[in-house]
This record gives C-alpha cells, sequence and structure tokens, in this order.
C-alpha cells in the first residue's frame, strides 16, 4: 500500500477533528460576545437608574431611599457575578482556540505530508514508466542495428 494511502485517513481524522473544534470554538465566541452584550445592558440600565434616581426633583423619602440602595447593591452584585461568568467565558473561548490551533496545524501538516508522499509517488510512477520507455528504445535501438539478431 502506498504511504499516501496509508496517511490519508489519519489526515483525515485530524481534519474533522479541527473541524469539530472550530465549532466548538465559534460556540465559544458566541458565548463570550452574548455576555458581553448582556454586561453591556446591565451597565446601562444602572446607569439609567441612578440617572433616574438621582435626578432633579426626585424625592429623598426615606423608604424610597432604601429600596433604591438596596436594588442598586442587587444590580451591583448582579454585574460582578455577570463580570466573573464573563472571565470564564473567556478563559475557555481562548482554551478552545489554543487548542483548535494546535489542531489545526496538525491537520495542516498532515494535508502536506500526504500530497508530499502523492507527488513523490507520481514521480516514481514517471521514472518507472520512463526507465520501461528508455528500456524498449534501447532494444528496439539493439534490433535496427543487429537486423539478423546476430548478437
Amino acid at each position: 500500500m502506498m504511504r499516501s494511502k496509508r496517511f490519508e485517513p489519519i489526515q483525515e481524522i485530524a481534519a474533522n477533528a479541527a473541524d469539530e473544534l472550530s465549532r466548538a470554538m465559534g460556540d465559544a465566541q458566541r458565548r463570550v460576545l452574548a455576555l458581553e452584550l448582556q454586561h453591556e445592558q446591565l451597565k446601562n440600565y444602572r446607569e439609567e437608574y441612578l440617572r433616574k434616581y438621582t435626578a432633579p426633583g426626585a424625592s429623598s423619602d426615606p423608604v424610597r431611599l432604601q429600596n433604591f440602595r438596596g436594588f442598586l447593591d442587587r444590580l451591583g452584585e448582579a454585574l460582578r457575578q455577570h463580570v466573573q461568568k464573563l472571565g470564564l467565558a473567556r478563559a475557555e473561548f481562548e482554551s478552545r482556540r489554543s487548542v483548535w490551533t494546535e489542531k489545526r496545524i496538525e491537520a495542516e501538516s498532515l494535508t502536506r505530508v500526504v500530497n508530499r508522499f502523492r507527488l513523490e509517488e507520481r514521480h516514481s510512477v514517471e521514472r518507472s514508466e520512463q526507465n520501461e520507455s528508455d528500456e524498449l528504445a534501447q532494444r528496439l535501438a539493439l534490433a535496427a542495428a543487429d537486423p539478423l539478431g546476430s548478437g
């Protein structure tokens, strides 16, 4: 069996693994983007809430102030948790990207190896055909030079 044929399944497995890892990396990236969007929305909501409460003419009722501070604390905690979740999602994305990069390099290397083997095999076949052609030409030349076959 030719070397290229032996390596093709290995190359195909590596390429499929790289494709699968690419999809997983894409999923992780979409999670990061979604969490970043949610984070911006939470920050904007908190800022808007602060603006409304601290606007001139807003009542300073002690019960309302206590509710405001309690809600603001809960929003702050939600933001902290969200930042933590976003950090984990970014780390997961970077990890998946690193693994995908390694697998992609491996798959590309195997593809180059298989292509090189195919090229070598093609050259080998061409050399064999050329040698056969040269030998036939030599025999024909000898036969033409010695028409009586006395050699």
